[in-house]
């Protein structure tokens, strides 16, 4: 897990390196002034001008305000406030290697549907935002109740934070199909055509994605007992601190009883729960993380070396209450479901860009993508713990929707096979070499 890989410097020399004075928007302006003064001599000197001058007003607002605004603080707001520069995130790296390997993959394959390449980052635009903003959507209805704010503004502008995570595949995959499907309209392209032509690039942005998720600590597995495959993640990783909220961690196991009580089920031999005197039978009735105080440089200096954050916890029963100091340095072994699905989308990358070589039938790629995936998503749930069960049941709000992918995916898989024909833009893509 590495969620940060490094920093960009907060200043060069005498200058901060992003903000309204700094030395990348000198040279900005610099540029700005040239381009203009270039773009004034064209033919369509004014036009030119004017796009021109949108496109370095949003570099330079991009510039000055919201890079500034994301960079790293420690105390921010008070004055031993640290800037500590801009992180770039393993996440974010991932996400870009994903979007530009999508993109190289579906080039050509849309430009034989007879797509200008003029339009082609057209398409690509409309399917990135709405693939972003179906992403950030579908978390935010999910997690509604858990976003910080007590009012509705107040959530509101969290759930503007894209920077601090909260993204969901299923909702990326939806808001690519409606950006592709919005676009299609507006260019008069057959959508199932298309649809066939992008999914080998979902599935390849969902494997770099995964990869993604690994190195940020999301969407991970729960506790492996057996010999299969595990990995263990450092602390102050979300299985690391689900393990630990839960007491899991310090070996207790617990079960629900008489409503909302937690009953200690049993204690690991040799854990630090048995050393403090934790028996099976006593009710927990809370288990309270916190991270140590620390000096602004310290903690300044510890985000620049990607050291782990120091823990605490506060456990209490009903007869023991202890002080947690001496915590584990990893978290329990884990399933690796991260990367089961960067595996999965790989080899679903390979196995759709295959199809169109032994049969072509409009929407077969797209019906039986939604069928593989939905499958293959349905039992990677299984070993993930980081969503519980919905609508009375213990089946992720993932699992629910695969049900629906797997049925509609069926449903045109079927449609698609059944035709008898093709149109003239389906046939293009036989002669695809992918």
């Amino acid at each position: 897990m590495r969620q940060t890989l490094f920093y960009l410097p907060h200043e060069v020399g005498p200058l901060p390196l992003f903000g309204w004075v700094s030395w990348s928007m000198l040279g900005l302006l610099l540029y700005l002034g040239i381009t203009l003064f270039y773009s004034y001599k064209q033919p369509k000197g004014a036009s030119t001008l004017y796009e021109s001058l949108f496109n370095w007003i949003v570099g330079a607002a991009v510039l000055g305000f919201v890079l500034p605004a994301i960079e790293a603080k420690v105390a921010p707001g008070t004055a031993d406030q640290i800037v500590v520069g801009l992180p770039v995130r393993g996440y974010g790296l991932m996400m870009m290697l994903g979007v530009l390997t999508a993109v190289g993959i579906s080039y050509r394959r849309v430009l034989q549907l007879g797509v200008p390449k003029d339009s082609f980052l057209g398409l690509v635009l409309w399917t990135v935002v709405g693939g972003l903003l179906g992403a950030r959507l579908f978390y935010i209805v999910q997690k509604w109740s858990e976003l910080d704010g007590s009012s509705i503004p107040e959530k509101l502008w969290t759930a503007l934070q894209f920077t601090e995570g909260g993204l969901v595949v299923y909702g990326a995959i939806l808001g690519g199909i409606a950006g592709i499907l919005g676009w299609t309209l507006l260019q008069k392209v057959v959508p199932l055509s298309l649809l066939d032509a992008i999914v080998p690039a979902f599935f390849i942005g969902l494997a770099f994605g995964r990869i993604g998720c690994l190195m940020n600590g999301c969407c991970y597995g729960g506790v492996v007992e057996s010999g299969l495959p595990s990995i263990a993640f450092p602390r102050g990783a979300p299985a690391y601190m689900d393990q630990l909220a839960s007491g899991r961690l310090l070996g207790i196991h617990t079960k629900s009883t008489h409503g909302q009580d937690l009953t200690i089920d049993a204690v690991d031999p040799g854990s630090w729960a048995q050393r403090v005197g934790i028996t099976p039978g006593q009710i927990l009735d809370s288990i309270q993380v916190g991270q140590v105080p620390q000096d602004p440089q310290l903690q300044a200096q510890a985000m620049r070396e990607h050291a782990p954050p120091e823990l605490e916890g506060l456990v209490r029963t009903d007869q023991v209450r202890t002080v947690v100091r001496e915590l584990p340095n990893r978290s329990l072994p884990v399933h690796p479901s991260q990367i089961y699905a960067s595996i999965t989308g790989f080899l679903l990358c390979f196995w759709s860009l295959t199809i169109p070589r032994w049969v072509q039938r409009p929407g077969l790629v797209f019906g039986s993508g939604w069928l593989a995936y939905g499958v293959l998503r349905f039992l990677e749930e299984i070993v993930r713990v980081d969503e519980g069960g919905q609508f009375g049941t213990e089946l992720s709000i993932a699992q629910w929707v695969s049900i629906v992918g797997i049925l509609f995916g069926a449903i045109l898989t079927v449609y698609s096979w059944s035709g008898s024909s093709k149109s003239h833009l389906d046939q293009t893509l036989d002669k695809t070499a992918v």
